[in-house]
């Protein structure tokens, strides 16, 4: 799927980001090596490219015991509401205002 450079100014646009028209031919060509890695990785998962021999290469976690080390829960009271919006660029009622990302 080729990608423009309007693309790129939608993607720049809902992240806020300013790019000259110099950096904006660049991140066509960055976005394109993107989404060609994307169909790389589709063709390996449908099989097509085969991965039997290819060694596991890192742990998260070392040892024997892989299993995710997890901390135990405990109660506690919640952060009281006002001060969580305190910050708050914008807020409604008791909820935290955000813009629409979805057009």
């Amino acid at each position: 799927m080729p990608i423009d450079t309007r693309e790129v100014e939608k993607i720049a646009e809902l992240a806020h980001l300013k790019f000259d028209p110099q950096e904006l031919e660049r991140f066509v060509g960055h976005f394109q090596q993107i989404l060609e890695y994307f169909t790389q990785l589709e063709t390996v998962s449908t099989g097509a490219v085969s991965t039997e021999n290819v060694q596991y290469a890192h742990q998260a976690v070392e040892g024997k015991n892989r299993a995710t080390p997890m901390r135990e829960d405990e109660v506690r009271s919640s952060l009281p509401v006002a001060t969580a919006l305190d910050n708050a660029p914008e807020s409604s009622e008791d909820h935290f205002q955000v813009p629409p990302v979805i057009e």
